[in-house]
C-alpha cells in the first residue's frame, strides 16, 4: 500500500511542475513557433466563399520600389520576394496599371512606378512563375486616370474621337502580343480606369462608346478566353452606376466584367455595395467585383508625405479603427460585400498593398530617391503634361499608411485576411470596430439627420434626395445635383410655442459659381426671414448657417432649404439642428421678425463666404476622392484646398494615435488568461502534494 501511495504522489508532483511550467514558460515558445501560421488577430468567416473567389493584388509600384532599396518580409521578419508572401498568403491574382509614356523629353519618368508597358511585363512574368494569373489595367493616359482627369497621351492630343478609338485598339492589341510573348498569363484586361464622369481618354457623352467599342473589340480579337473589365466608381451613387451599365448595354459593348472601386471611408454602406453590383449582375448577365480597396492600419505618416486618410474624422465614415485589426476587419467585409452578390461575383483586388515607406520619415531625404526611381506618387517630371501636379505638390507615397506591410517592409497580421475568410480565427475576440460615441443630433425637427428613409416629414422639390453619399453623422443625408442648371428645396413644417429659436442645417458641396444662390428660411405666418448660406468650397467642407427667430406665441413654422444653382454644381445636407435658445415673454413683439442675432450671424457667414472664394473646388465626380496623387487629394479625393492650414505632422499623428487608443477596444492576447491560470493551478497542486507526502510519510 505504501509504494502504491508513494507512486500516486511522486506522479501528482510532476503533474504539478509540468503544468507550472506549461503556464509561466510555455507561452512565449508558443506564440513564436506559430506567429506565421496563424493570425493573431480576429478574422471573421465569411460564408459561402467560392473557392475561385479572386483574391487580387495591385502591385504596379513594386519595380520602383524594390529599385528605391524597399525590401518585404514575412510575419516573422524573413526577407522574400514580395509576390511570394502575397501568393503564400493566399493572394492568386496580380493587377498592374500601364500608362502609354510616362517619361518626359529627357527620359525621366513621372513616378507612382513609371507604370510602361515593360515594368508590367516584369512584374507580369514574375506572377505567371507563381502561378498567379494578371489583370492589365490599361488606363490610356501617360499619368492617372481616375473621375476627376482623363489625359489623353502625349502623342494622341489633337487626335479626332475616332483616331483616339483606333488608337486604342492599336495600343491594346501591341501591348497584350509582347505581353503573351514575355510569358506572362493575362487573365483579365480592364478597359480604361476608373471610367467615371471624366470619360476615357478624355472623351465623354456619347462619343465614348466608340472608345471602349474599339479596345474591347482589341481584346477579344486577341483572345476570346481573356475577361473584359469595365471600371467605374462611387457605388454609393447609385443611380449613376447604374446608368452606367444600362449605357453600356444600350450601346452593346461587348464585356465581361463591371467593376468598381470601393473604399470604406467614401463610397457608403456595403449592403448598397453589394445591391449595386447584384442588380448589375442579374440584370446584364456581367460578372462584377471590386478592383480597387484598401483601409489604413495606422494614421501616422511614415515617409514624410501627407497622406490621403489621415484623421479620426477622415475614417468615421466607416467605423473601423485605424490598426491592423481594422484593416483586416475592413477587407474582409468588403470581400463579403462581393460575395454576397451570389455566382456572379468574381472577386476583390487590395489596392497597393506594398506600395510602403522609402527611406525615413524625413521627406527631403526621400525626395532624391522618388524622383530617382519613380516611387513617390509624382515626380516634377510630370509637371507641364498633369496640369493639377505643380512643383510644391509631387513627392512621395500618400498611401504608406494603407499597405499591408509596415514602415520597414514587414507583413501586418493583416495580410492574413485573404486565406483566413475561408475558415475564420480568433472570432472570439472582441467586435473589430470603433464604438460609436457619437451622440445623436439633438433637435427639436423629425428625423433631423435623415436616419429613417422615411422622409414624410419632409416636403422636397428639384433634383435633391436621400442617398448614403457624404453625410455629416449616420449614414443618410440629402444629396443635390444636376447636369443642367436647377432650383431645388426642402423643408419641414412645425408647431413650436413661444420662445428664440436658431435654425442650422449643416450643407457641404462644391463647383458652384457666382450664378450659384443658397439660403435657408423660416416662414412664419406668411413672412419670410431667410440667411444666405456660405460658398459650398469642396468635398466635406461643412458650412452651419444659422438663422435665429422669434415667436410670441405658439405658431406654424415651416424651415427650409431653397437651391439655385448652376448646371454640375453638387452637394448634401445632413443634421438639421433647431434648438430653443429662450422661453417667451411679454417683451416679444409677435411679427416673427429677425434678431439681431440672426442678422449678425447672417453678415458673418457672408463674411465667411469671401474669404473661401480662392479656394479650390472639385468636379462631380472628384467628391469621392478616387484618384490616388497629391493633385486628387486636393481636387477628387479629400478637396482640400492648396492654402488651408495643417497641424504640423507630429502633432496630427499623436492626436489621431492618442484619439485611437481611447476609442477602439481592447483585443486581448489569445492565450494569456489561460497560461496564467494553468501556472496557478500548477502551484497549488504542486504546495497541496508536498504536503500530503510530507504528512504521510510512506518511507
Amino acid at each position: 500500500m505504501k509504494h502504491v501511495l508513494k507512486k500516486i504522489v511522486v506522479t501528482t508532483l510532476g503533474i504539478a511542475v509540468l503544468a507550472c511550467l506549461a503556464g509561466f514558460g510555455g507561452q512565449q515558445s508558443v506564440e513564436a513557433a506559430t506567429d506565421s501560421e496563424k493570425p493573431t488577430i480576429r478574422i471573421d468567416k465569411v460564408n459561402n466563399l467560392s473557392p475561385n473567389f479572386i483574391m487580387g493584388a495591385d502591385t504596379s509600384t513594386l519595380i520602383s520600389e524594390e529599385n528605391s532599396g524597399v525590401k518585404y518580409s514575412d510575419f516573422d521578419g524573413q526577407q522574400k520576394d514580395l509576390l511570394t508572401i502575397l501568393n503564400n498568403n493566399g493572394v492568386n491574382y496580380v493587377r498592374v496599371r500601364v500608362w502609354n509614356d510616362p517619361y518626359n523629353a529627357k527620359g525621366q519618368g513621372y513616378g507612382a512606378g513609371n507604370a510602361d508597358l515593360n515594368n508590367a511585363i516584369k512584374i507580369g512574368q514574375r506572377a505567371t512563375k507563381l502561378g498567379m494569373k494578371v489583370l492589365i489595367d490599361f488606363h490610356y493616359s501617360d499619368f492617372w486616370a481616375d473621375p476627376g482627369r482623363q489625359i489623353p497621351p502625349k502623342s494622341w492630343q489633337g487626335y479626332s474621337v475616332d483616331q483616339k478609338a483606333q488608337a486604342i485598339y492599336d495600343f491594346t492589341s501591341s501591348s497584350l502580343k509582347k505581353l503573351r510573348d514575355a510569358g506572362v498569363d493575362v487573365g483579365m484586361v480592364q478597359v480604361g480606369n476608373e471610367t467615371t464622369a471624366s470619360g476615357i481618354c478624355g472623351v465623354t457623352g456619347q462619343d465614348e462608346y466608340k472608345l471602349f467599342a474599339k479596345g474591347t473589340q482589341a481584346v477579344r480579337d486577341f483572345d476570346k478566353n481573356i475577361l473584359i473589365a469595365l471600371h467605374f466608381t462611387n457605388p454609393d451613387k447609385t443611380d449613376t452606376m447604374l446608368w452606367y451599365a444600362k449605357g453600356m448595354a444600350d450601346n452593346k459593348i461587348d464585356y465581361d466584367v463591371f467593376a468598381t472601386s470601393y473604399y470604406p471611408y467614401w463610397h457608403g454602406s456595403l449592403d448598397n455595395l453589394t445591391y449595386v453590383l447584384k442588380t448589375i449582375a442579374n440584370t446584364y448577365d456581367k460578372k462584377v467585383m471590386v478592383a480597387e480597396t484598401s483601409y489604413p492600419y495606422t494614421l501616422d505618416d511614415t515617409d514624410g508625405e501627407t497622406n490621403v486618410i489621415k484623421t479620426t474624422d477622415d475614417i468615421k465614415p466607416a467605423g473601423y479603427p485605424a490598426t491592423p485589426q481594422g484593416q483586416a476587419h475592413a477587407l474582409r467585409d468588403v470581400i463579403n460585400a462581393v460575395a454576397n452578390v451570389g455566382p456572379k461575383a468574381l472577386g476583390v483586388f487590395y489596392w497597393e498593398p506594398a506600395w510602403t515607406t522609402v527611406g525615413s520619415a524625413n521627406r527631403t531625404a526621400n525626395l532624391p530617391i522618388w524622383e530617382k526611381y519613380g516611387s513617390g506618387w509624382a515626380s516634377s517630371a510630370v509637371i507641364g503634361y498633369d496640369p493639377t501636379v505643380s512643383a510644391t505638390t509631387y513627392g512621395g507615397s500618400q498611401w504608406d499608411n494603407q499597405a499591408l506591410f509596415d514602415a520597414k517592409g514587414r507583413a501586418l497580421q493583416s495580410l492574413h485576411t485573404f486565406k483566413a475568410v475561408y475558415t475564420g480565427a480568433n472570432e472570439q475576440l472582441p467586435d473589430p470596430m470603433l464604438p460609436s460615441d457619437e451622440p445623436a443630433v439633438e433637435s427639436l425637427l423629425k428625423n433631423p439627420s435623415f436616419e429613417d428613409t422615411d422622409l414624410s416629414a419632409y416636403q422636397l422639390s428639384g433634383p435633391i434626395k436621400l442617398t448614403q453619399d457624404t453625410p455629416k453623422t449616420g449614414k443618410n443625408a440629402l444629396n443635390f445635383y444636376s447636369d443642367d442648371n436647377f432650383s431645388a428645396s426642402v423643408s419641414q413644417t412645425i408647431i413650436l410655442e413661444a420662445g428664440t429659436y436658431e435654425f442650422s442645417p449643416s450643407i457641404q458641396g462644391g463647383d458652384t459659381d457666382s450664378t450659384s444662390d443658397l439660403e435657408i428660411y423660416a416662414d412664419i405666418d406668411g413672412q419670410n426671414q431667410s440667411s444666405k448660406v456660405p460658398a459650398l468650397t469642396g468635398w466635406k467642407k461643412w458650412v452651419e448657417p444659422k438663422l435665429t427667430f422669434k415667436l410670441a406665441k405658439e405658431t406654424q413654422v415651416k424651415l427650409g432649404l431653397n437651391i439655385k444653382s448652376n448646371a454640375k454644381s453638387w452637394g448634401s445636407t445632413d443634421d438639421w439642428v433647431l434648438t430653443k435658445t429662450e422661453n417667451g415673454d411679454a417683451t416679444d413683439s409677435g411679427d416673427g421678425s429677425q434678431s439681431s442675432e440672426s442678422k449678425s450671424s447672417s453678415s458673418q457667414n457672408e463674411s465667411e463666404s469671401s474669404q473661401s472664394s480662392d479656394e479650390s473646388h472639385p468636379s462631380q465626380a472628384s467628391q469621392s476622392s478616387e484618384s490616388k496623387s497629391s493633385s486628387s487629394q486636393n481636387e477628387s479625393e479629400s478637396t482640400q484646398s492648396s492654402d488651408e492650414s495643417h497641424p504640423s505632422q507630429a502633432s496630427q499623428s499623436t492626436e489621431a494615435s492618442s484619439t485611437d487608443q481611447k476609442k477602439k477596444k481592447s483585443l486581448p492576447k489569445t492565450g494569456e488568461e489561460i497560461a496564467l491560470g494553468t501556472g496557478v493551478i500548477g502551484i497549488v497542486v504542486f504546495i497541496s502534494s508536498l504536503i500530503f507526502y510530507v504528512k504521510h510519510r510512506v518511507d
